[in-house]
């Protein structure tokens, strides 16, 4: 290893001096280091393949990895090196910072070394290639402290510091402030957040829509939508996080192997050793807490009271009760079968009318309760369409852990075994009921346009989306049917296309619809 000129010696000159070839034999000798990381007290270790790289250490690791998510949030670790033999007193101790290694010709660099010592699975090294990136990467070690150490922790007998790989402190604050930024924004699933903001700009443009007709838009408040949004937002993530816990107590997201599909196994905060389970119960029950307080001030607002007996008080019980039970609880929703339903209504019909009656229960228009409900009934089916194909993914782990999914009852043909036909069969038969439904709310809106908008119309614009999953879908499920089961392991990321397709589909219907009321408010 290279001595850079901004290395410090550690101990005095004389032990360092002679120090400093003991350290370099054992780095010559070993091929293999077992590195630890930590994020939120979750500590892991891990041992890897490694080649040096002057005066760093070089190491091939699967992406969807514990180890390689905790890299992502702290890249400050410590490894340890120790010679083969079995009598060997000393050992080498690394501290310094990880990174992955992004530069192509780097890579192909790295991979022909890997290649020359011959420890590494050629499709490790091929994956770690691959652009986009594959299922493997190279990490960089650089180090910022090596140490010569023996057993029994006693006092490092001399060491070297290599400064100029340290980042300044406000820089690591910086990185630091950003990564916990990240980390909570994938804990909360903040992407999937249009499950909620769908609804309530649905039940905000039946408002308005009902609030035009009764010539009564100077009651509109555009304070009372936003708080609202922040209501449903917030029990969106309180609801990701309590089901993340639930999983994680049942074992249903341990048993999941597709790790880094996003669609599958939760944020995975827990599995990857990123947030403590009681962390992450603690933020659910946050967030609870917050989105009952915003109700209580809408109650308040609404009816002088924050506890008066109003629909928006019955709406708010509901929904909560809803996600707090979805996973957890005596009687877990989503192991007994009732998720998807859970799901519907939550997401559908309950925070349709906690919107819509938040903003005109002020004003001189009544409640559109029944307007609403119609109004949400495509939006509950297509949001349970994207719980029903993530939810392939999910079948074996959810199988094994007794979380008895509509899905598993349906495909489940054996112990072990899942065949998809009928499964997608019902996902195309859900999609179809979805924009029968629209068309329904369209002839609704040209017969009685007290109850719907003459232009639900153009919600059946999202048609091609799903004829487009539909079409992947049907050639996934039959690839499945086709493959073996060591070639189904990989599979399941290549439905992420009808995954993302499907939430498009739930978020352009529900924004259209939410349009198409809006127009009508206008003419």
């Amino acid at each position: 290893m290279e001595q850079p000129a901004a290395m410090v010696y550690g101990g005095d000159t004389e032990l360092a001096a002679a120090d400093q070839p003991m350290i370099d034999d054992i780095l010559r000798g070993v091929d293999r280091m077992v590195l630890a990381t930590s994020v939120d007290g979750n500590a892991s270790a891990t041992p890897f393949q490694i080649v040096r790289d002057a005066q760093d250490l070089v190491f091939l690791c699967c992406r969807s990895s514990r180890v390689a998510a905790q890299l992502a949030v702290n890249p400050l670790v410590q490894s340890v090196l120790w010679p083969c033999a079995a009598d060997a007193p000393h050992g080498v101790e690394i501290s310094g910072y990880c990174a992955e290694v992004l530069d192509p010709a780097d890579r192909h660099r790295l991979a022909t070394l890997f290649d020359a010592a011959g420890k590494v699975p050629r499709r490790a090294i091929d994956e770690a290639l691959a652009a986009p990136p594959g299922e493997f990467a190279f990490f960089r070690l650089r180090p910022t402290r090596v140490m010569l150490v023996g057993t029994l922790a006693l006092p490092p007998l001399g060491w070297r510091d290599f400064p100029d790989n340290e980042p300044g402190h406000p820089a690591q604050a910086l990185q630091a402030l950003s990564r916990w930024m990240r980390l909570w924004v994938h804990a909360v699933r903040a992407p999937f957040f249009t499950a909620a903001l769908v609804p309530v700009l649905l039940g905000a443009a039946v408002a308005r829509y009902a609030m035009q007709r009764a010539a009564d838009l100077a009651h509109w408040s555009w304070p009372m939508f936003f708080w609202a949004l922040a209501g449903a937002v917030l029990a969106a993530a309180g609801t990701n996080l309590i089901n993340d816990y639930g999983d994680y107590r049942s074992g249903a997201d341990d048993r999941n192997r597709v790790g880094s599909n996003p669609f599958t196994g939760g944020s995975r905060m827990i599995q990857l050793g990123l947030l403590a389970p009681w962390k992450v119960l603690a933020a659910s029950l946050a967030c609870y807490a917050a989105t009952v307080a915003i109700g209580l001030h809408i109650n308040a607002l609404i009816a002088g009271s924050a506890f008066a007996p109003t629909p928006l008080l019955a709406i708010g019980v509901l929904g909560c009760a809803l996600g707090v039970a979805y996973t957890v609880g005596p009687f877990p929703l989503s192991y007994r079968g009732l998720g998807e339903v859970a799901v519907a209504v939550g997401f559908g019909p309950v925070i349709v009318l906690g919107a819509s009656y938040a903003l005109t229960a002020a004003s001189v228009t009544p409640w559109p309760a029944l307007a609403s409900v119609v109004a949400s009934l495509p939006v509950a089916v297509f949001i349970a369409l994207v719980l029903w194909i993530n939810q392939f993914e999910d079948a074996p782990a959810d199988a094994a852990s007794g979380k008895r999914t509509w899905v598993v009852r349906v495909a489940q043909s054996g112990q072990a075994s899942f065949e998809f036909e009928r499964a997608f069969a019902v996902y195309r038969g859900l999609n179809v009921l979805g924009f029968v439904l629209i068309a329904a709310l369209e002839a609704l809106g040209l017969a009685a346009p007290r109850l719907a908008t003459p232009y639900a119309w153009t919600a059946l614009l999202a048609l091609p989306l799903f004829l487009l999953a539909s079409s992947r879908g049907d050639r996934w499920v039959r690839r499945w049917r086709e493959a073996g089961a060591g070639d189904r392991e990989r599979l399941p990321f290549e439905l992420l296309g009808v995954n993302a397709l499907t939430i498009m589909t739930h978020l352009a219907t529900g924004l259209l619809l939410a349009a198409a009321y809006l127009v009508g408010s206008l003419s």
